[in-house]
């Protein structure tokens, strides 16, 4: 298993990889209209995120397992005026079969450590009710900061937020 920054030629991917998670994940809690504004055909978000990466200003990784992606995580500075948070991990998708063997740790691990690097001190993550990983981030310390509705296509879905009021302590856990 190889992590490494994320490159432009990763982006179909990602694109593949965010869209097959996110089918596995919420097929049962989004409408099926929703998944197709995330074709990987069409969606070009990662592109943006890749550029953010490239300007210095993000972090974007991918984990490979010969040759093939099977996860990808992304932050960069906090998009929804905290007032006590810097920076965000926008992203954070494992192929479900890869789950639960300490891929989406090792990415958590990244991404805290190459904000770091950015001079960002704290971090948040936004996950969408019924999401199951926040387990994953109160294990590494994570505190939850609250529950807020987000509209997703005509849908309304709850959105729980986590974050760590401290990267150093984050980024010193174990891989």
């Amino acid at each position: 298993m190889n992590i490494r920054p994320a490159t432009k030629n990763d982006i179909q991917a990602i694109a593949q990889l965010h869209f097959e998670c996110w089918r596995a994940l919420f097929s049962s809690l989004v409408p099926d209209f929703a998944f197709d504004l995330l074709s990987p055909k069409t969606d070009q978000r990662w592109a943006h995120f890749l550029e953010g990466a490239e300007w210095g200003d993000e972090v974007a990784y991918v984990v490979e397992l010969e040759g093939a992606i099977i996860g990808f995580a992304a932050g960069g500075p906090e998009w929804g005026g905290h007032p006590t948070i810097e920076a965000e991990m926008y992203s954070l998708y494992v192929l479900p079969r890869y789950q639960g063997q300490g891929v989406g740790k090792k990415l958590v691990l990244a991404v805290a450590r190459g904000l770091i690097k950015l001079g960002l001190n704290s971090m948040l993550v936004r996950l969408r009710s019924g999401n199951p990983t926040p387990r994953v981030y109160i294990a590494m310390g994570a505190e939850d900061l609250g529950l807020h509705p987000v509209a997703v296509g005509a849908a309304t879905v709850g959105e729980v937020t986590y974050g760590w009021q401290d990267l150093r302590a984050l980024s010193e856990l174990e891989d």
